[in-house]
């Protein structure tokens, strides 16, 4: 299952920073040490605690972010970014876009630990130490820290009480972009004392400290206790003990945060702040970028970074990597869609080498459910040519014919708008739809905020639903749209298949690292062969395109990059 190409290869691996427990297990004392790593390393150090990976104790401070030697950071800058949209409010718990920007992007809230998706090795933040005696409970005891010096909270100290209040709200929480750890493995949280919390487990989950269980950006976002427990307090000044500080906003855009100067890591953040511009259009926000009013730009396809690299030469610099999201066509799963032939035509329908050719002008390559990027759990090259990566139309349409599928009416295809590439990408399908298996479709685009809380958590759509998935930073995250329950919701196809909804829970409970990567590699052959409705097509080669004076960004890492708070602003 190993492979190694360019891309695998290409990806940077930074050195490791030590102070972790194993994540990517999530079960210290009680995993194989190591990411897709062989090796048994059953020792236990002085305290009764396995050593990770690394040599280390679960509960190590972690060190910094190094510098380049002789680098003078500079700590007044503001960092210009892009919204492509507005939001619709500013509460974490209602609407993933607002938690991304606050939870993760600039983080006004702290967490209790992140897992980078190099390492698959957990780091504290706020957790100064954790300890787990067995593997249904772990114990973290919190560093000193206190909120910003804002009323009503006005700067007290970060409790147990707030640890507690903040994944309480966050497991009841139904608008939050959770997944089903919050709802079927979390039992509770309990303030043993001021600066201590126990945290009990339903059932053995070896992903419970990844980013999309319990150190989840968004859903591990440390409140404080008053506004964990009444969120209309979040809509109008959120106030955390991350990184940042809110500042301002007009009317959902143009957010304005500066540094908090009462973070628990003295020297930490590097920027002053953040200053986010409402752009809309693709276009003007490239005119924006070369015009320095904001300091990086994420461009559309290649075409557009081979002109601004053209254009601004050896000023500008682009940050490239095969990114993890994975364009998805999700057709129904009931009724007629149920029979497996019918995903399976129409994965065959899809030529994805096209759709590579049109999206990525010809950078990026066919994917399984779970990308490329994580080489031990996902599809190699030969099997993805097999199953989803295949482009047959004379044996799509063969399969499609035997299934009975009504062909004379009309279907949807929902994707979010604004936003060009989705749009294109829900335009080729429609295209492929009609060509090769003669399935008529209208094209229909949606504010994210309804995209996503009513046509796909709500599975409200009758045809087609059509989106790239997030850059999770672990593959269990990836299978989760086989379960009976997704976040706490119903399957979102409608979909039921009792048998990879049971390996999908089976993976979680499996401690050894090899094994548990087999049966997410397995799953996902199932997944083709009983015509799962969720059809992975491509993923693209993206990254954002820079001005010089933006430094100390972290590469490699995945969304540890916004948390590392080392990015400054250097224009000489």
């Amino acid at each position: 299952m190993e492979r190694t190409n360019y891309w695998t290869r290409r990806i940077r691996r930074r050195t490791l920073l030590t102070g972790s427990a194993t994540a990517s297990a999530g079960l210290a004392g009680w995993a194989l040490a190591g990411c897709g790593d062989d090796d048994d390393n059953g020792g236990t150090g002085g305290n009764g605690s396995t050593e990770t990976p690394g040599g280390v104790r679960p509960g190590t401070a972690t060190a910094p972010t190094p510098t380049v030697a002789g680098e003078q950071i500079k700590r007044d800058g503001i960092f210009n970014l892009r919204q492509s949209a507005p939001f619709a409010n500013i509460s974490i718990y209602n609407g993933l876009d607002s938690g991304l920007y606050f939870g993760l992007i600039t983080p006004i809230y702290d967490h209790l630990w992140y897992t980078p998706l190099d390492t698959g090795i957990r780091e504290n933040f706020l957790a100064e130490n954790i300890e787990q005696p067995d593997p249904l409970h772990f114990t973290v005891t919190l560093k000193e820290a206190v909120f910003q010096d804002k009323p009503p909270i006005s700067g007290r100290k970060v409790t147990a009480n707030d640890v507690k209040a903040s994944f309480e709200a966050a497991s009841q929480a139904t608008k939050i972009s959770n997944s089903s750890w919050w709802t079927q493995v979390l039992d509770k949280v309990d303030a043993v004392d001021e600066r201590t919390v126990a945290f009990t487990l339903k059932a053995v989950d070896a992903w419970t400290f990844s980013t999309t269980n319990a150190g989840s950006p968004l859903a591990g976002s440390i409140l404080p206790e008053e506004h964990a427990k009444d969120q209309g307090q979040l809509e109008k000044d959120p106030i955390g003990s991350g990184l940042f500080e809110f500042v301002s906003q007009e009317n959902g855009t143009n957010f304005a945060l500066k540094r908090n100067e009462t973070y628990r890591e003295k020297g930490r953040p590097n920027l002053a702040g953040y200053q986010y511009k409402l752009i809309q259009e693709q276009a003007a926000a490239l005119a924006a970028f070369s015009a320095k009013e904001i300091d990086s730009v994420v461009p559309g396809n290649k075409l557009e970074r081979d002109q601004l690299t053209q254009q601004h030469g050896d000023a500008v610099f682009p940050d490239l990597e095969l990114n993890r999201a994975v364009w998805m066509v999700q057709p129904r799963g009931d009724g007629e869609w149920a029979d497996p032939r019918v995903s399976q035509a129409i994965s065959l329908a899809l030529n994805k080498d096209e759709m590579v050719e049109l999206m990525g002008f010809g950078e990026g390559q066919a994917s399984g459910p779970v990308p490329p990027t994580f080489a031990s759990h996902a599809l190699t090259e030969a099997e993805i040519a097999e199953t989803f990566g295949r482009h047959d139309p004379v044996e799509a349409k063969a399969l499609l014919d035997a299934s009975g599928f009504d062909t004379t009416r009309e279907y949807q295809i929902k994707f979010i708008t604004p936003g060009d590439s989705y749009a294109q990408f829900a335009q080729i399908v429609q295209s492929h739809l009609d060509k090769h298996l003669g399935i008529k479709t209208k094209l229909v685009g949606e504010d994210f905020g309804k995209w996503l809380a009513q046509s796909l958590y709500g599975s409200d759509y009758d045809g087609f639903i059509v989106y790239p998935t997030l850059e999770y930073d672990d593959p269990s995250s990836y299978i989760g749209a086989y379960q009976l329950e997704i976040g706490g919701r119903p399957n979102w196809a409608g979909w039921e298949n009792e048998a990879l909804n049971d390996i999908v829970v089976r993976q979680k409970a499996t401690l050894d690292d090899t094994e548990r990567a087999k049966l997410v590699h397995d799953l996902q052959r199932q997944a083709w062969e009983v015509g799962a409705p969720f059809i992975p097509t491509f993923v693209r080669v993206s990254g954002s395109v820079y001005w010089k004076h933006v430094k100390g960004l972290v590469t490699g890492r995945g969304s540890y990059r916004y948390l590392a708070g080392s990015t400054y602003i250097d224009k000489g």
